[in-house]
């Protein structure tokens, strides 16, 4: 027989008993809708997950804390062992403007009217470093690499880090603008002056002590970052980056101007580094590298994400079984009704075997015939799972939604069907219905053809 012919065999076979057909394909139906269904919440889970924790910091991100480390410096020649990893995609010392008994002062203004006490936030990153390490820019350029000599410290400032001047003509509480309850995102209040724009903005090292000298230089604004609450970077919300050459060079002429030696006896080096990893899947690998480098205190979402990505498996093999288990259910439908198929075609089994036809097409037919029932259940169970999912979604994310958002977090789904997940539930209730067509089909196979005639 050709394939034709065994398609057009089967194909009538199954419209026969059409009520009967139905039920089975509804059988199959319902098991295919529920694993995929099942297994699609567990995906939304999974992303839910991973969209929480990048709303924490970069997955990719190793910071190493060495400060009191006094028998592995974080020095230029650890940066640039780290950097020389091959899964290691930028990495960048992390410097503070912040030293004893020094005042640091950012003042903006004619006089210096506007004024930034403290320095908080002030970080010294490598410039070459940056474009990998996710700052984005909502104006402005990216700091460039110093490579003009210039005496003018170029900054990035955050998104909000203009807020932190005080206008010294004005009386508190008038003197600040409160952008506390602000969401990011949402619209700001005009600060007292556009950092990209202002011509005037110094820093100033000074020290509390008495006949010391100030070393003030010139600050030039290359551009604002976009704002994020990532603990990891507080800079890109309230503070400001600057080259760590240009904090090294501040922080030398201000020893030498005030005739500051270095102790001999201290530790050279960074107290923090950043380390960029390729993918989230090298992030373990680099994190033990720099153990074994001798920096033990190291941060990272690695810890956090492969737990809570045990849970979601755990809960995807939990649901997944369920559904499994429906589909089983389902495929005991596809072989009672190939069985009673097989009871009810004796006779034609046996005309078919008296007119010469080969038990390879026999036994084909009922394969074919149970393959087909599962795979138009497959097909409408996918179906009916893409309609519930698209439900699901719309009636959570329309109830949660206003919270998320609140939270300044966008809505995720919680049922996540991708198209290896739909093609995966038609292979495998195919697969289902024809391994539960196998036995009807040596049944039938084995059928004599005589008594099969006599049967009425």
């Amino acid at each position: 027989m050709r394939i034709s012919d065994l398609l057009s065999i089967c194909a009538r076979n199954l419209t026969r008993r059409k009520f009967r057909t139905f039920l089975t394909v509804m059988g199959v139906v319902i098991g295919t809708s529920f694993i995929v269904m099942m297994i699609s919440l567990g995906i939304g889970i999974e992303r839910s997950n991973m969209r929480m924790l990048e709303t924490w910091g970069d997955l990719t991100m190793v910071t190493i804390h060495n400060q009191g480390n006094t028998e592995t410096p974080l020095n230029d020649t650890a940066i640039e062992a780290i950097r020389a990893m091959p899964q290691v995609q930028a990495v960048t010392p992390v410097a503070e403007l912040r030293l004893d008994n020094v005042n640091v002062v950012l003042t903006a203004g004619r006089g210096g009217r506007y004024e930034w006490w403290g320095g908080w936030g002030i970080v010294g990153l490598d410039p070459a470093a940056l474009p990998y390490l996710g700052y984005d820019m909502r104006e402005g350029d990216i700091l460039p690499v110093n490579e003009d000599g210039t005496r003018v410290v170029r900054m990035m400032f955050g998104e909000r880090a203009a807020y932190n001047f005080q206008d010294t003509r004005r009386r508190w509480p008038n003197n600040m603008i409160e952008v506390w309850n602000v969401m990011p995102g949402d619209p700001l209040p005009d600060p007292f002056f556009n950092p990209m724009e202002e011509q005037t903005i110094r820093i100033t090292l000074s020290s509390w002590e008495q006949d010391s000298r100030d070393v003030e230089f010139e600050v030039e604004v290359v551009g604002v970052m976009v704002g994020s609450w990532d603990f990891n970077r507080p800079e890109l919300m309230d503070g400001a980056v600057m080259d760590v050459a240009d904090l090294q060079r501040m922080i030398a002429e201000f020893n030498r101007a005030n005739s500051i030696r270095p102790d001999r006896n201290a530790v050279e080096g960074f107290d923090m580094a950043r380390v960029k990893a390729h993918s989230i899947d090298d992030v373990a690998d680099v994190e033990a590298a720099i153990h074994a480098m001798g920096f033990p205190n190291t941060q990272s979402m690695e810890e956090i994400r492969q737990s809570m990505q045990e849970a979601a498996q755990q809960i995807q093999m939990i649901l997944g079984f369920i559904g499994g288990v429906a589909l089983f259910i389902s495929s005991l439908s596809i072989m009672n009704t190939m069985i009673m198929s097989v009871y009810e075609r004796t006779r034609e089994i046996g005309v078919m075997k008296v007119l010469g036809c080969h038990l390879g097409n026999i036994r084909s037919i009922f394969l074919i015939e149970a393959a087909l029932i599962g795979f138009i259940g497959g097909v409408v169970g996918n179906a009916l799972s893409a309609l519930a999912s698209f439900a699901l979604n719309a009636y959570v994310m329309g109830n949660a939604g206003g919270g998320m958002m609140g939270m300044g977090m966008e809505p995720m789904p919680v049922s996540v069907i991708p198209l290896w997940l739909m093609s995966l539930g038609l292979v495998f209730a195919t697969i289902i219905g024809l391994v539960s067509g196998i036995i009807p089909a040596l049944r039938a196979v084995k059928i004599s053809a005589l008594e099969a005639i006599r049967t009425e």
